[in-house]
């Protein structure tokens, strides 16, 4: 009889074993799936961040070779004419007396000369658009008040004229290019001095991506 009961003692305690077994290697399953799901996870995150870090290079290296034309297309206007990136875009600023005389917003043969080079480079760079941004400093008209308003009647007027001379002697499309007048509102240095003031007086083309055209409005609006 005590050999029988060795007998399922030792049955019982194999029995358990094994079930502990089993149950350890089940275990052991459940957490390599859960490890492999975690290691796909994460290799798709580093694909994920590695296509981004290749999108933004390829942004960066794109923005830069576009900052190096327009510093190229700056040199050759001369003149005082300068490129700065803005959280807008970039831009080529050009200072008023290549373009304008004091008071004044009908384009000087000298500006002419530099807007034709402008038109040029929206021809070989059909993805762009233009805005035509006009600035003034902030001393009220006096010599011309009788045609201006205001300085921002001026600045308006004077991107008005850089609109009309791109778009009809440069040959740019006119939906490639907007207007913009600020008047003095967007200073660039103090106002206090005349070398200040100087530099706000200024025509500012800000480069923007083109945009496509919006769908009709009955597309906008459906339900």
């Amino acid at each position: 009889m005590s050999k029988y009961r060795k007998f399922v003692k030792f049955f019982l305690l194999a029995v358990f074993v094994g079930m502990t077994g089993c149950a350890e290697l089940d275990e052991l399953r459940v957490l390599n799936r859960r490890q492999a799901i975690t290691i796909r996870d994460q290799s798709d995150e580093i694909a994920r961040y590695r296509n981004q870090l290749a999108s933004m290079s390829e942004k960066i290296r794109a923005s830069e070779e576009e900052m190096e034309k327009l510093r190229k297309l700056a040199e050759s206007i001369g003149g005082g004419v300068s490129v700065r990136d803005t959280v807008e875009g970039p831009v080529i600023l050009f200072p008023e007396m290549i373009l304008f005389d004091s008071g004044m917003a009908t384009i000087k043969a000298q500006g002419e000369e530099a807007l034709r080079k402008m038109a040029r480079f929206l021809e070989e760079n059909p993805a762009s658009s233009l805005r035509i941004d006009g600035h003034t400093d902030s001393d009220p008209i006096i010599k011309t008040k009788h045609l201006w308003d205001s300085n921002h009647h001026l600045s308006a007027a004077r991107a008005l004229s850089v609109f009309h001379f791109l778009t009809k002697k440069g040959n740019i499309p006119e939906q490639r290019i907007h207007i913009a007048g600020f008047g003095p509102n967007r200073s660039i240095a103090p106002n206090t001095t005349p070398a200040g003031k100087k530099e706000n007086r200024r025509v500012e083309f800000l480069i923007l991506p083109t945009v496509a055209s919006l769908p009709p409005k009955e597309v906008l609006f459906r339900e």
